[in-house]
């Protein structure tokens, strides 16, 4: 298998994970038994351990020059703790496997996508975003199949089908990652604590890290309750995998249609399109009722995800030396998908048993979506003003 082809199975197999659990995990645990408050207590502790695991381990990449041997090591953790989430049942014993399996998977996106992105850096011809498009597809096939297999075993509370699946999921990832060739480290000395220190001072990286920490947040109650509201409006486990199928299809579809877009527009340009697209979708997701209008609005997450995440990744690469690729990658994930989500999933638990309901979530999410987007408004306006003062000087 060549390196681009099992780069693009591992990212199948990670999304793929995601997709079996994101949408049905909070079912899963109403069925236990779990308060919306424990969901959400449970759900935070995996982005609160994103930073230590994201950063840790990015660390330890770069420093060796060796980010395939740190996600060797990475994903052997998380496939240890999963093992375990079958027998959890305890809001107690369900968030220690959470916390200990994020302690390794949290790290295997950042890892990934150095590997993937020094990869494109070697061979001219490949893209991030396409090979990066496969774990979107992973993330749609596990979805929908999880939803029909769920709604056809009868909804049950608790269904341990879930679990048995992703550490099935879990187990590839962690045979699949022994097959990656070396990296070898990038040319130049390896990186110190001082150039670290250095990355964390730049303005244009706190800027991405800031806008794209609250676009997340806002996203909590989808990717906490979209199941829950699924079943609110008296719609089975079905209607959840079909519009988790249809939006992941918008998202591969962003995501293949990324680099033409880069070259169009301006990266900023392309967040604010992916900050009000959310915004909107967040808003009328609030208010749809039937299966027709709740799996069509699902279309909008080819910006909500695919624009934002191919913009994001893209400015990453602008921003972070090679030499600190893994770190700032890490650092990404740490603070957008550890600390965004963190938040995100406490106050949307909160709220959940404040209104009772998973609907008002959305709308909230919705005016929140729109902080990120003013923040991208206002630094276009200083880069133009910027740019025209440099012309008039």
């Amino acid at each position: 298998m060549s390196p681009a082809w099992r780069l693009r199975l591992l990212y199948f197999l990670y999304y793929g994970a995601v997709g079996s659990l994101l949408p049905y995990f909070a079912p899963y645990l109403r069925g236990l038994g779990f308060s919306g408050a424990q969901i959400g207590t449970v759900q935070m502790l995996g982005p609160l351990a994103s930073p230590l695991a994201a950063l840790g381990w990015g660390a330890f990449a770069d420093r060796r020059g060796a980010p395939d041997q740190a996600l060797r090591r990475a994903t052997a953790v998380a496939l240890a703790a999963a093992c375990l989430l079958p027998f959890a049942e305890a809001p107690l014993a369900v968030g220690a496997v959470v916390l200990a399996q994020a302690l390794g998977d949290r790290a295997v996106v950042p890892l990934l996508d150095s590997i993937t992105l020094e990869h494109v850096r070697r061979v001219r011809a490949s893209s991030y975003a396409r090979i990066r498009a496969a774990g979107s597809l992973g993330f749609a096939a596990l979805a929908l199949l999880v939803g029909a297999l769920l709604a056809w075993r009868g909804d049950r509370p608790g269904d341990r089908l879930l679990p048995v699946t992703v550490l099935a999921l879990m187990a590839g990832l962690a045979l699949g990652v022994r097959g990656l060739p070396a990296t070898g480290p990038p040319p130049g000395p390896r990186p110190g604590w001082r150039e670290v220190r250095d990355l964390l001072r730049n303005r244009s990286l706190l800027g991405l890290l800031a806008v794209s920490s609250l676009h997340w947040l806002a996203a909590a109650p989808f990717h906490l309750f979209f199941g829950l509201l699924v079943r609110e409006r008296g719609l089975p486990s079905g209607v959840t995998g079909l519009g988790m199928g249809l939006g992941v299809a918008a998202e591969v579809a962003f995501l293949l249609w990324f680099p033409r877009l880069e070259l169009r527009f301006r990266l900023r340009t392309l967040l604010g399109f992916a900050f009000a697209g959310s915004a909107l979708r967040w808003v009328l997701l609030s208010r749809a009722e039937g299966a027709a209008a709740v799996i069509s609005l699902q279309l909008l997450h080819g910006l909500t995800f695919g624009l934002f995440w191919g913009s994001a990744v893209a400015a990453l690469g602008r921003i972070v030396p090679a030499r600190l690729r893994s770190t700032g990658q890490a650092l990404f994930s740490a603070v957008v998908f550890g600390g965004g989500n963190a938040i995100g999933y406490q106050l949307a638990g909160l709220a959940f048993d404040h209104y009772g309901s998973a609907a008002p979530l959305f709308w909230w999410a919705g005016l929140i979506e729109v902080v990120p987007l003013t923040g991208v408004l206002i630094a276009r306006r200083r880069q133009r003003i910027g740019v025209s003062s440099s012309r008039v000087n």
